[in-house]
């Protein structure tokens, strides 16, 4: 970046000086006029005075003059050229009395070219024409001034380029920070480490706010995981410890082994197993799906379809009108709905009420209410956590994985909804809720 810097400025300082040696010159061309002139006007006061002499004076030597007649012949001349040939410049044009032009090649001339002026004048009525040429300025008219212009540009380059080099150095400072913490972090161990924010408020400093949030999330996403495959083994090791004992105590004393409550238990332990691998596929599922496809069904008609599918312990009556139309997606609601079926038949003690309810336009509300022991308060929130089981829960649907109300709350939640437990006389009350952009 600061070479690009460099060679920017470098360009830039060549191209005013480019300028600067243009302007110079032309400053030059406007002198050599004005004393072109001022030579040639002496002469022609001194010859309309008649004062003219010959040869002609110039005031130094490298300035060279002649007059000439109508016929283009030299009268009179400088001493530098006396007896040599005209000088070819442009004599002036017909309405005008003087012209300027540039001659090369002339001989003793002292440069290579000349800047000459033409003008016309008249003696008693005869036109004269006097030439006055002195040599033009070249490319570096003021060799002084060029060489400290040319000094001051490669200064400038060497100066901008010392100042971005630092001011870029100092700048990509914080990023070299960045880089170097960002280095240090080679496994999940490493997370907690955060970048350093530096003080001025600029884009660099919202990076590194912005690299540490990402830093915070990924820790807690971590953590979670960790947490979640950490609760996974717990939940897998009981059920297949269980399996395991009971399986080596049959093989230790065969004799002294019920059969028929050897195959009972281990069909618990699979049941059991079964419905945490299937629980936790659906979490993969759910996890992996980039987008939710939605569509539109009747929820009351998933209700009774759900109900009438598969018998459980208690009756379960749903109150709901013919048609209660929502935009959602059916696989997911209809997994809900399992869900909270089966959590309410599990605690019931006799029955199990469902009511879809309008809540104006803006949402379709779904109770499932049992008569069972409902929920403690200070335990309503904890029975959505993954894998958390409370006592009554285990000692009655002991096959349970602990995931069934979490993955219920996730998917609702994915269709912008809530589930909650709300207050009840008796027993436990669920409520879905899905808003008016669902329905």
């Amino acid at each position: 970046m600061s070479v690009t810097a460099m060679l920017v400025t470098g360009l830039l300082a060549g191209a005013l000086y480019a300028v600067l040696l243009v302007l110079v010159r032309q400053d030059a061309m406007d002198v050599a006029r004005q004393d072109v002139s001022k030579i040639a006007h002496r002469i022609i006061v001194d010859a309309e005075a008649g004062r003219l002499v010959n040869p002609l004076s110039t005031p130094r030597a490298e300035e060279i003059a002649q007059i000439l007649d109508q016929r283009g012949q030299v009268v009179a001349a400088s001493e530098a050229i006396a007896g040599r040939k005209p000088i070819p410049a442009k004599p002036p044009p017909p309405l005008d009395l003087r012209q300027e032009s540039s001659v090369c090649g002339y001989p003793d001339a002292r440069s290579p070219c000349l800047l000459a002026m033409s003008f016309r004048f008249f003696l008693g009525g005869t036109p004269f024409v006097v030439i006055a040429a002195m040599p033009e300025p070249g490319l570096l008219p003021r060799p002084g001034w060029a060489l400290l212009f040319g000094v001051a540009a490669l200064a400038t380059v060497v100066l901008r380029g010392v100042t971005m080099w630092w001011s870029v150095g100092r700048t990509l400072e914080p990023v070299r920070a960045i880089r170097t913490e960002m280095d240090q972090i080679v496994t999940a161990t490493d997370l907690h480490r955060r970048v350093p924010v530096p003080t001025p408020i600029d884009e660099i400093q919202r990076l590194t706010v912005s690299v540490n949030a990402t830093l915070d999330r990924l820790e807690r996403a971590v953590e979670q995981q960790r947490r979640f495959v950490s609760d996974v083994s717990h939940e897998l090791r009981s059920p297949i410890t269980g399996l395991q004992t009971g399986l080596e105590a049959a093989a230790m004393c065969p004799e002294d082994t019920d059969p028929a409550a050897l195959i009972q238990g281990a069909l618990a332990a699979t049941e059991r197993l079964q419905n945490i691998v299937e629980d936790l596929l659906v979490l993969a599922r759910r996890e992996a799906s980039i987008s939710l496809e939605t569509e539109r069904f009747d929820l009351a008609a998933v209700l009774r379809q759900e109900v009438a599918r598969r018998p459980r312990r208690v009756p379960i009556t749903v109150k709901a009108d013919d048609q209660v139309n929502v935009h959602a997606n059916r696989i997911g609601i209809s997994r809900v709905i399992t869900n909270l079926l089966d959590n309410a038949a599990r605690h019931a003690r006799s029955a199990v009420e469902v009511r879809v309810l309008g809540d104006g336009d803006d949402a379709v509300v779904v109770e499932v209410q049992d008569d069972g022991e409902g929920v403690p308060a200070e335990s309503r929130e904890r029975i959505f956590e993954r894998f958390v089981r409370l006592e009554g829960g285990r000692r009655r649907d002991p096959g349970g994985s602990g995931l069934g109300l979490a993955i219920s709350r996730e998917i609702i939640h994915d269709h912008d909804g809530s589930l909650t437990l709300a207050d009840s006389r008796a027993g436990a009350c669920f409520v879905l809720r899905l808003p008016g952009g669902a329905a």
